[in-house]
């Protein structure tokens, strides 16, 4: 983890609980694996083109962002989500594909097949049919297991937005989702540092919040045009940098590139579970990132969670 400050404490964001969640919704889940082998792979929602990726002040919507949620009777219907820039989609309630419990392929469900892999047994994370929130979950043990990418995601000339469902279990510094050419080379980390929240570009870095170990998190970064990059949590801004977006390397590609796993130094792997990342290779408007921040909601439940009461310490 590259050595430097935070950006100036960004204000909070309008929550998102409550909005366009339903308590009685279901999270329209798919069959679960058979025998071991794999779920139904569905294809991603054929969403209209987005809308520009705006400035710091943005907010017109994009095309494809208004179907979201719908569904009557508090179900979640498959997202329609914007299709411009989509470059990974992943969803532990799709495409998974699994031997004896342990995930071989995450399926990518934006069309790039840009499928999350690992041929190695041990390697491999769980895969939980309902994890801590009831809901389908892939669980990393912070030793061994993480998935892989192939070469690519080279380009975020654009900007760069990225969304993760996950529970962390420890967080002194770990990446949910990574590219690199090596440790400290062209690297692009969503993950946590010293118990916050971290997004890192190179050598500048956003590091803010507490990690909650208790129950599922949405994280949200948008790193707009103007190098400005917002650092969300569970739908409110907690930090702004302006920091520089990605550069495009040298080589054309990054090679090391993970889900659950870090090259930074002293690092750990990511221990706990992750429901779902979307990632794009540009910047969302700000009604985009709120329409994607709701369907995660609905869909993950996450405004129904409830925080558990520590457990008093027996007087001796």
């Amino acid at each position: 983890m590259a050595e430097g400050g935070t950006g100036d404490n960004g204000g909070g964001g309008a929550d998102f609980a409550g909005a366009g969640a339903s308590s009685s919704g279901d999270a329209g889940q798919a069959g679960q694996p058979s025998g071991g082998e794999m779920n139904s792979a569905g294809a991603a929602g054929d969403g209209g083109a987005a809308g520009e990726t705006g400035g710091t002040g943005g907010d017109a919507a994009g095309a494809g962002v208004g179907g979201l949620l719908g569904g009557a009777g508090g179900t979640v219907n498959e997202p329609k989500l914007p299709q411009l820039g989509m470059l990974l989609w992943l969803r532990a309630d799709r495409g998974i594909q699994q031997k004896d419990g342990l995930v071989q392929v995450w399926q990518d469900q934006s069309g790039n097949e840009t499928n999350a892999t690992q041929i190695t047994a041990s390697a491999r994370p769980a895969y939980l049919a309902a994890g801590s929130n009831g809901r389908p979950a892939l669980e990393f043990d912070g030793r061994t297991q993480f998935l892989t990418f192939a070469t690519g995601f080279s380009d975020f000339s654009r900007g760069l937005a990225g969304f993760i469902v996950a529970r962390p279990s420890k967080s002194e510094c770990a990446s949910m989702l990574e590219f690199s050419n090596a440790s400290e080379v062209d690297d692009i980390a969503l993950g946590m540092w010293q118990d916050k929240w971290t997004y890192e570009v190179d050598a500048a870095f956003i590091q803010t919040g507490t990690v909650s170990h208790d129950i599922f998190s949405l994280y949200t970064v948008n790193h707009r045009l103007t190098g400005l990059a917002d650092l969300r949590i569970d739908g409110s801004a907690l930090d702004t940098l302006d920091m520089p977006l990605p550069a495009i390397p040298t080589s054309q590609l990054r090679v090391d590139n993970f889900v659950g796993h870090t090259l930074y130094k002293d690092c750990n792997y990511f221990e706990g579970q992750i429901s779902e990342i979307i990632v794009y290779s540009r910047a969302m408007t700000n009604s985009e990132v709120t329409a994607i921040e709701k369907y995660l909601d609905a869909r993950w439940a996450l405004s129904e969670q409830v925080t558990p009461t520590p457990t008093p310490t027996p007087t001796p």
